[in-house]
């Protein structure tokens, strides 16, 4: 995982010294870079096109998926100018000079893909599937479960559903036999493409991405903006912004836009409820 990540902050600033070099750079007084996890890489490309109407003359770059702790680093090194995570910021990464906020939370799901038959699972059956004892779909089609790495903040948030179902994550990872998805964007691609998948994704990225994948409903559970809010679906990721603490114009205009009424309005649009913020 650090590997991948490593080499994708390299590339970013590769690209971005080629873009200097070549005269292509915008002043820091137009120019927005942002990166960090991929499930909110589509949202923040809609409010990016939002945001340029309102602000002629800025231009906004997002770069691909360098997940949540990438994208802090990417930020700090200077690299980019605001990185979007899908975890809270770790005790390390909250160094002065940092500046973070809490912009959206938005449900995590256990999805499969829209043609699937399955429409609803409980925590015991996925115990069972990621113990390696359920293979198949109750329609008799071949089952494939999606892992992501242990160090994701996903397979964190499975493991604290219950005592058996850590265990179930543990006993997974350790099966050589497995589809490990590195990316956000790997995980949606395989349970979308790979026949009877399922693997683990938030509603803000089948929403903002448009994906042909299906939330379950979870013991009974919708995942729905509304469920979540009202704390009957429990299970959530808070999305963060991070930048330096003091921060470009730029950066800070599109800041205040994602906590504006307007942008508030996209996040809800595309599977996200807004929070309000500092």
């Amino acid at each position: 995982m650090f590997h991948f990540r490593t080499i994708a902050i390299f590339l970013a600033g590769l690209i971005f010294a080629q873009l200097v070099e070549a005269g292509q750079v915008t002043s820091a007084d137009s120019k927005i870079r942002i990166g960090g996890t991929g499930s909110a890489i589509a949202t923040m490309q809609i409010l990016a096109k939002a945001f340029i109407k309102s602000h002629p003359g800025v231009v906004v770059d997002i770069v691909p998926s360098l997940g949540s702790g990438g994208g802090i680093k990417a930020m700090r090194a200077g690299i980019i100018d605001l990185a979007i995570s899908g975890r809270a910021l770790k005790p390390a990464e909250r160094t002065e000079g940092v500046s973070t906020t809490e912009y959206a939370r938005t449900p995590f799901v256990f999805a499969v893909s829209s043609h699937n038959n399955a429409s609803a699972i409980t925590t015991k059956e996925l115990v069972n599937i990621y113990k390696g004892e359920t293979r198949v779909w109750p329609d008799g089609k071949k089952l494939r479960l999606v892992l992501r790495p242990e160090v994701e903040s996903d397979t964190d948030i499975i493991k604290n559903m219950s005592p058996e179902m850590s265990l179930a994550v543990k006993s997974a990872l350790a099966r050589e036999d497995m589809i490990m998805a590195i990316t956000d964007q790997d995980s949606a691609d395989n349970i979308e493409n790979i026949p009877g998948a399922i693997g683990t994704l938030t509603l803000a990225q089948i929403v903002s991405e448009r994906r042909a994948l299906k939330p379950l409903i979870l013991n009974g559970l919708t995942p729905s903006l509304d469920a979540m809010a009202e704390g009957k679906y429990p299970y959530f990721k808070s999305m963060y912004m991070a930048s330096s603490a003091k921060p470009n114009p730029p950066t800070q205009a599109f800041i205040a836009f994602v906590h504006s009424p307007a942008g508030r309005k996209i996040l809800e649009e595309n599977g996200q409820r807004a929070m309000p913020g500092k």
